[in-house]
């Protein structure tokens, strides 16, 4: 009996879950290159978004996203500096020991200077560009939970949590109860 009585809790609780993900009210981050909100898996525009997001939440929702594409191009740079002082170090180490031709080496140097001094850039960039990216997408996440907290019409909700009850039954070892409560809102 009490498998069959856990089993119909965990379908209920299932079928409460689902509805509550197919809730038309909720917006989501669509994490990619643009980071945007997303309802029932169409882009909002930014101007129904203004109207749906307070002034303040509006702000830093744009400065959100200008992270997120600092971040980007932060990163995207850092990687190129990354190749490119790869190549130029390289190539400049090659050229650097030709003996026969002073100019030749003395360009191949240079190459190496510079080629390592990006590689070594590369380390600060790359980084910093992740972390510019991640602070964005995480205002914007943060944005995106509260309004959906604040904005919540799910007909239905439930809660699960432990219980501890005094019990008074002689025999109970501590007169302690310990299970899970279970309740379904509609």
């Amino acid at each position: 009996m009490k498998k069959l009585l856990l089993s119909f809790v965990l379908m209920i609780a299932g079928l409460v879950a689902i509805a509550q993900e197919n809730d038309i009210s909720k917006i989501m981050v669509r994490d990619d290159y643009h980071l945007c909100f997303v309802q029932n898996n169409e882009v909002i525009p930014d101007v129904e978004l203004q109207k749906l997001l307070s002034e303040d939440v509006y702000n830093s929702y744009q400065i959100g996203r200008v992270l997120y594409k600092v971040g980007n191009g932060v990163k995207t740079g850092g990687w190129i500096a990354f190749g490119a002082g790869m190549g130029l170090g390289l190539t400049g180490l090659m050229l650097s020991m030709y003996e026969e031709s002073q100019s030749l080496r003395t360009t191949g140097a240079v190459m190496y200077v510079v080629g390592i001094s990006a590689y070594l850039n590369s380390f600060l960039l790359i980084p910093s560009g992740y972390i510019l990216r991640g602070i964005g997408a995480g205002k914007i996440s943060r944005i995106a939970e509260e309004y959906n907290q604040n904005n919540q019409s799910a007909a239905i909700s439930y809660h699960l949590s432990p219980s501890v009850m005094p019990v008074n039954v002689p025999q109970s070892q501590g007169n302690m109860a310990y299970g899970m409560t279970f309740s379904v809102n509609f």
